[in-house]
């Protein structure tokens, strides 16, 4: 599938759903939302979405604000969006978002942008891991890859060093998905993923909750 592809169904799927993309949260079939720009306010003195600022607020908390918009925000690689990825999920998720639906422009879902949340240095492990626990509850399915990168949850809690999503997403998924491989890093394992990365904590992790140090990519390939 190509992102062509993917912008096509998700207009498709706004012909159907309308312009703001609104869903039940229970939706059996999850939803790819339209790509957006994120929503500034017009006296902003930052080129950054920030959840603390009076305007941004504003702007968060009105309901016309869409799910694409709020994605938009989510994508922004800065510390004031990071730390605050329960605040504008929750808003997402209160437009009707399925907690397994995608953004049209990453093709990642919320559980994603979570594991990436928790970032060293640009997020908070703690508060990412508490929404992470959330959007579980509520039916998130750590197994999803996004097709771009094809990496799931806990590839991304690896890649990013964020042990506290690499034991809630595990603790939530079948037996055996610790040695997942990932074709965008050579069929590597999360293991493989956070030590090319020299993810230290997350090796760590990963190595104490049961991922194989044996696993070999050429072995994969092999039997692949």
């Amino acid at each position: 599938m190509t992102k062509e592809d993917v912008l096509r169904e998700s207009s498709e799927g706004d012909s159907v759903l309308g312009r703001n993309s609104l869903i039940s949260r229970n939706s059996e079939r999850p939803v790819i939302h339209q790509v957006a720009s994120a929503p500034m306010p017009s006296d902003c003195e930052f080129s950054f979405f920030d959840p603390n600022d009076p305007l941004c607020r504003e702007v968060l908390l009105d309901p016309r604000t869409t799910v694409p918009e709020l994605f938009a925000v989510l994508r922004q690689w800065v510390p004031q969006v990071q730390r605050n990825i329960s605040v504008i999920g929750n808003e997402i998720l209160k437009r009707g978002c399925g907690v397994n639906d995608r953004d049209g422009l990453t093709d990642m879902t919320l559980l994603h942008y979570c594991c990436k949340a928790g970032a060293p240095g640009i997020g908070d492990a703690e508060s990412a891991a508490s929404f992470a626990r959330q959007l579980l509850s509520l039916g998130a399915e750590p197994s999803l890859r996004s097709r771009w990168t094809n990496m799931n949850a806990l590839h991304y809690a690896a890649y990013f060093d964020v042990p506290p999503l690499i034991r809630v997403v595990l603790q939530a998924s079948q037996p055996g998905e610790v040695d997942a491989t990932c074709s965008d890093f050579d069929f590597g394992t999360a293991l493989h993923i956070a030590a090319s990365n020299l993810c230290s904590s997350a090796v760590k992790c990963l190595l104490e909750l049961g991922a194989n140090p044996a696993f070999r990519v050429c072995d994969f390939l092999y039997d692949y």
